[in-house]
């Protein structure tokens, strides 16, 4: 144990920021310490990852899959279609994300219009294990349910979505299934065909776990999806990472590092998303309202 926190201490020294260590760095700080490998208990990773992190122990982890040489869970059949050309920014986010071989979990930030649908199709093709993506509505699972296919060579017979209208099953070993956070983590009465699937979910070992939009769901409902599904790697998508519940440090150990932000002044000098115009409008209050804002100390109740 105490080498492996070495190894981590090495790597942390090296690194500048919040940034993650190339691999050259990488492999050069891991050389200079013996690794040994030991099993944890499932039950316990969260609370073993929260006391690693940098307010505590200060040996923070890195979850990698070494999807590669898994032989136990089959392969999918996927690839980007030719099309499918991802930008320098989001070919530098996967590169962050894959190394030596293995897949990093942790969180990509890309403002909003600067393809994080791309960035988490291409990170399922790249892994080809199944692959549970999270949405946070029915319309969003639509929509990446048509950017896997649009993107990507995945058979229809090969993805499903699974909310509240529609309940499909993937024919096949292995497959894509596209849903709702709610839709895992509801814990009251269930039609039988849900059942059926959420059991399907359960027991199944995922190659990726992609969660979109991990800035909005309450952190209560990822301790919960997390707990539910077994997932070898994952990875969040999000456009900021502010949440109103000020618990965003718990992403950290819930699903991983930030592993690249993109910069928005670069993205849109560089062509690839709208420019932005900040503007500001005076609204007036009825005395009534603004009475009732200026006894508010809470700067939350204000909002």
């Amino acid at each position: 144990l105490q080498d492996c926190l070495a190894v981590s201490r090495t790597a942390g020294e090296i690194a500048s920021g919040h940034d993650l260590l190339d691999e050259m760095q990488l492999a050069a700080a891991t050389e200079e310490k013996e690794t040994h490998s030991f099993e944890i208990d499932s039950a316990q990773v969260e609370n073993v990852k929260q006391r690693c992190l940098p307010n505590a122990l200060n040996f923070p982890m890195l979850e990698e899959y070494d999807f590669r040489n898994d032989t136990v869970n089959p392969d999918l059949d996927m690839e980007l279609k030719p099309q499918a050309r991802p930008r320098p920014y989001q070919e530098k986010s996967l590169s962050k994300m894959f190394g030596n071989g293995r897949a990093r979990s942790g969180i990509i930030v890309l403002p909003c219009g600067a393809g994080k649908s791309l960035v988490g199709v291409s990170a399922a093709c790249r892994i080809k294990k199944s692959c549970l993506c999270l949405a946070t509505n029915a319309v969003s699972v639509d929509q990446w349910a048509f950017q896997f296919k649009l993107w990507s060579t995945i058979r229809d017979e090969h993805i499903s979505r699974f909310t509240s209208d529609n309940k499909e099953k993937f024919r096949g070993m292995a497959g894509v299934v596209v849903t709702t956070y709610n839709m895992v983590a509801f814990g009251g009465k269930r039609s039988e065909d849900s059942e059926k699937i959420i059991e399907e979910i359960r027991n199944r070992e995922w190659g990726l776990l992609l969660m979109d939009e991990v800035h909005v769901v309450p952190a209560h409902m990822f301790r919960k999806v997390i707990s539910i599904t077994k997932s070898h790697c994952k990875l969040g998508l999000t456009a900021t990472l502010v949440r109103e519940d000020e618990r965003i440090t718990d992403l950290n150990f819930l699903i991983g590092p930030k592993l690249y932000e993109a910069n928005w002044l670069d993205l849109v000098k560089g062509g690839f998303i709208a420019n932005v115009q900040c503007a500001e409008v005076w609204c007036p209050m009825t005395k009534e309202f603004f009475a009732e804002y200026l006894k508010k100390e809470n700067s939350k109740k204000k909002q």
